[in-house]
């Protein structure tokens, strides 16, 4: 149980996006130990990346998680339209790179709010991932894609 309060408290802080999704999970993980290993691994990974010195590296950083997730989720999808739906997770992660690029050609103030909404985007790809994942791997815990 203590794994399980120790993710919810560490999804809270990527905002209000995540934190719903991670407690409505929160039953799943306690009955299924593995599949909160795997999520942890994900929303630490997720921390780490948050943790670098300047916010532009720091949003790098957070694409680059999700794009990892996102890899995972191609590797393990059993279906077209999974492989569609995780094709398009990594698209719209390169999108946000672009966009992270292209923040930095804007003033300080426009940098802020580009900022703030890059943040906001990768929030809600982690919430759609995340969720994705807890569904796909709540269902049978011996098919978990490796974090």
């Amino acid at each position: 149980m203590g794994r399980v309060t120790a993710i919810v408290k560490a999804a809270a802080k990527f905002g209000p996006v995540v934190y719903p999704l991670v407690k409505k999970g929160a039953v799943m993980l306690r009955e299924n130990p593995e599949l909160a290993k795997q999520v942890q691994r994900v929303v630490e990974g997720l921390t780490k990346a948050r943790s670098a010195r300047s916010r532009p590296e720091s949003l790098r950083r957070s694409v680059a998680v999700l794009r990892g997730q996102a890899e995972r989720a191609l590797a393990a999808a059993e279906s077209p339209a999974e492989v569609t739906r995780a094709e398009g997770w990594l698209a719209q992660a390169d999108k946000l790179d672009g966009a992270i690029h292209l923040m930095s050609l804007h003033d300080r103030k426009a940098q802020a709010q580009d900022a703030a909404a890059i943040e906001a985007r990768v929030e809600e790809l982690f919430a759609q991932i995340f969720t994705a994942l807890v569904k796909q791997d709540g269902s049978d815990p011996a098919q978990l894609p490796p974090a």
